[in-house]
């Protein structure tokens, strides 16, 4: 999912109107444009709103290094993991209207997700399971705790979903496809039994399109992002708007040691031209 940081959120009181200090908030700008000048961040945002109240926003650097352009007020950056809280969200507002019950158990609403087996023993490509102490409800998927893992996990249940082509954001097909998958697969441990970062939340998303009806997208858009005022954020950048999407980057402090003249500590990790979210 991408996020779109709006040019209307400038700032529109003076601090001290809402009870903060213009001259601390000038640690902020001085702190990001460190990591900027120190080659830690190629560009960033900054905002501080208080009482609905924008006190503080500040752009700094470049949002595309390889295109050298300027961090700009509107950006479109990828939000990555903050879509979980979203998917919760919407799964949350179904729960308000009494369509399931957190303890319900997801086979109820996901039949290939009937009779999963726990892994027990050998590695992904020999392997012998066993039976769960208890079925996955829909709080474990909310809570991470499903047994569901992630496609980098190192375990093999984790190499599994790599080698069914899980590849989380970049993976090729529906929600229902991926359901489809996970649902020849072994659990990596019993539900409500372990804490694991995963592809519990794309569960989430299942649900919501299975008990909502509606795309998980649509229903996103409809009831959560644009009665929040956000119509610029999903899961792709239209093409009218590729100009506002940054370059994104990942830390790499060998990137100093090579090219000692900048000093930068990140790499490309992902250009606007040729995303997947384009």
């Amino acid at each position: 999912m991408a996020i779109e940081t709006r040019a209307s959120q400038l700032i529109d009181s003076i601090p001290e109107e809402v009870g903060m200090s213009s001259e601390r908030l000038r640690n902020v700008t001085r702190l990001v444009q460190g990591y900027v000048d120190d080659g830690r961040l190629a560009g960033a945002i900054s905002m501080i709103a208080r009482h609905d109240h924008v006190v503080h926003f500040e752009t700094y650097g470049n949002m595309d290094d390889e295109a050298a352009k300027p961090m700009r007020p509107d950006a479109i950056v990828r939000a990555y993991s903050m879509t979980k809280p979203i998917a919760s969200i919407a799964l949350m507002q179904l729960y308000e209207q009494a369509l399931f019950q957190l303890d319900d158990p997801v086979s109820a609403y996901v039949p290939e997700f009937a009779g999963l087996q726990v892994f027990d023993s050998g590695d992904e490509h020999d392997y012998r399971v066993r039976e769960p102490m208890r079925e996955m409800t829909v709080r474990d998927v909310l809570m991470h705790t499903s047994g569901l893992v992630g496609r980098a996990d190192p375990t093999p249940v984790g190499k599994m979903y790599a080698a069914a082509g899980l590849r989380g954001s970049e993976s090729d097909g529906t929600l229902h496809d991926m359901i489809r998958k996970v649902g020849e697969l072994p659990l990596h441990c019993d539900p409500g039994s372990e804490w694991n970062y995963g592809i519990s939340t794309d569960v989430v998303g299942y649900l919501v399109e299975v008990i909502s009806g509606q795309r998980f997208d649509s229903y996103l858009d409809q009831h959560v992002l644009r009665p929040l005022g956000m119509p610029d954020t999903g899961f792709h950048v239209p093409e009218s708007e590729f100009d506002r999407f940054a370059a994104c980057y990942e830390r790499d402090d060998s990137a100093a040691a090579d090219d000692g003249a900048s000093g930068k500590r990140y790499r490309l990790q992902d250009a606007p031209a040729g995303s997947h979210y384009t």
